[in-house]
């Protein structure tokens, strides 16, 4: 029985860590890292960047839509939020 609870634990912690690496993508900078993290605490997933000079992430909302989302260079707020697939509008 232990060493179905240890294979039992070692899957859950490699399925753990799986999800949580494919949350953010490894962002540029610390300003965008910053963003990254405000945007997973409001229920956003799958960030990445999309455009780094125009301050653009692409990233999935709590519905599953996948949005274009272009944030202010130094308040981290989002300025503009579009989708992606027209049919999510």
């Amino acid at each position: 029985m232990t060493y179905f609870t240890s294979a039992l634990t070692g899957v859950a912690m490699f399925c753990a860590a799986s999800v949580s690496a494919t949350t953010i993508q490894e962002m540029p900078t610390q300003y965008f890292d910053s963003v990254a993290a405000k945007l997973l605490m409001a229920g956003y997933r799958d960030i990445h960047m999309v455009d780094q000079e125009r301050f653009t992430l692409a990233a999935f909302d709590s519905d599953g839509s996948e949005v274009l989302i272009v944030v202010h260079p130094t308040s981290r707020q989002i300025l503009r939020q579009s989708f992606v697939h027209s049919s999510d509008e």
